[in-house]
């Protein structure tokens, strides 16, 4: 009989909490038979929370098996691998599909104890790309909290001062990206979440699109914040990001932000079930290219223009299927995709901006709600 099997924690796979909706740190095994029958086998110190919790028919006790395996094979060696094997021996498995990331240590130890293991390419659920509506109501949860994050940078950085080094200033101390990321993360936490690398990236670091930012954030030059944390409780992401600017935008930073607004209203009204993701990408591309934002290496090697996708699933997982780029994918209804161009530039520093759509039958319906706005006064 075969069986999907998987190895991991479900801290970092995606693909085990989706199947079992239980959260654990160290790793633990899952089983689904090709019947439906799951199973998950998890330590002494987690088996009670993971049969209050887990979304699973059947929850084991890995050191319960380890002594009927130590009894029946008193003189075989007690590893994840032989202790695996009897199990699945016990439910007559002797082939398993496992995912890309499945440890090869163990894969090479099931198969030297007869057992087939296949590593499946692509997604090892496919179903995951389609979100239900619980899902949905999840991620938009997330971005509220992203919101907020967002917002309480945003706030700080408005309430800053122009010094006359051109350097921004609360009080008489300088405010740095370290400073507004340490707001935006508290923030996150409050409500919740876990922060990740938070971008706060002023001036000319702006041109690198992950660059994080430190130091002093430069007043009239844009500042970018990109915010994506994951909500402990549910396990789902939120993104995004917003280009702000304390003082007067020069001319070529509000160029660039217009051309990425309205970039972003192409994506807003192409995508629909059905749709080219790499169509959409290319017409934005030509766009921001015939407003003067061409895509390409200086003379120093250095890339500008829109050097990046224009989007990305979002779940469980930060970048998940599908991708609205010049890699070709068609986009389903109940995809719930990022729309995020974005252009940057040696001598200007960066702008992106970016939302979160779910696609529909006809459109696409944006469950990002903070607004969109360059200058913050001068």
């Amino acid at each position: 009989m075969t069986a999907r099997l998987i190895y991991a924690d479900s801290e970092s796979s995606a693909d085990l909490y989706y199947a079992t909706r239980f959260f654990a740190p160290d790793p633990f095994l899952y089983i689904a038979e090709a019947s439906g029958t799951s199973h998950l086998i998890t330590s002494s110190l987690e088996v009670d929370r993971a049969k209050r919790t887990a979304k699973v028919d059947q929850v084991h006790d890995w050191e319960q098996i380890r002594q009927q395996h130590k009894k029946l094979f008193p003189e075989e060696p007690l590893n994840e691998a032989t202790i695996t094997a009897f199990f699945l021996t016990k439910l007559e498995i002797d082939t398993v599909a496992v995912p890309a990331t499945f440890p090869v240590s163990l894969a090479d130890g099931l198969r030297a104890l007869a057992v087939t293991v296949n590593p499946l390419s692509g997604s090892f659920w496919p179903q995951r790309e389609i979100k239900t509506p619980d899902e949905i109501t999840a991620i938009e949860a997330a971005l509220t909290i992203t919101g907020r994050g967002m917002m309480a940078g945003i706030e700080l950085i408005r309430s800053s001062t122009i010094g006359k080094d051109g350097l921004l200033y609360i009080g008489d101390k300088q405010l740095s990206s370290e400073i507004v990321r340490g707001e935006i993360n508290a923030t996150l936490v409050r409500e919740g979440a876990q922060p990740n690398h938070t971008i706060v990236s002023g001036g000319k670091q702006g041109s690198d699109p992950h660059e994080e930012g430190s130091g002093p954030l430069p007043a009239n030059q844009a500042i970018i914040l990109d915010v994506f944390p994951r909500v402990e409780k549910t396990g789902y992401w939120g993104d995004m990001t917003r280009t702000v600017c304390r003082g007067k935008a020069p001319k070529k930073v509000k160029a660039a932000w217009d051309a990425v607004y309205e970039g972003q209203k192409i994506a807003f009204a192409k995508i629909k079930d059905g749709m080219s993701g790499k169509e959409i990408h290319d017409e934005i591309t030509a766009y921001l290219t015939q407003q003067g934002f061409p895509t390409g290496a200086d003379e120093q090697g250095r890339q500008g223009g829109f050097f990046h996708g224009t989007g990305h699933g979002l779940g469980l997982e930060i970048h998940e299927a599908p991708r609205i780029s010049s890699k070709d994918q068609t986009l389903k209804t109940g995809h719930v995709v990022t729309v995020e161009p974005g252009l940057y530039y040696p001598d200007m520093g960066g702008v992106r901006l970016e939302d979160v759509v779910v696609v529909e039958k006809n459109g696409c319906r944006n469950l990002t709600k903070i607004p969109k706005f360059l200058e913050l006064g001068e």
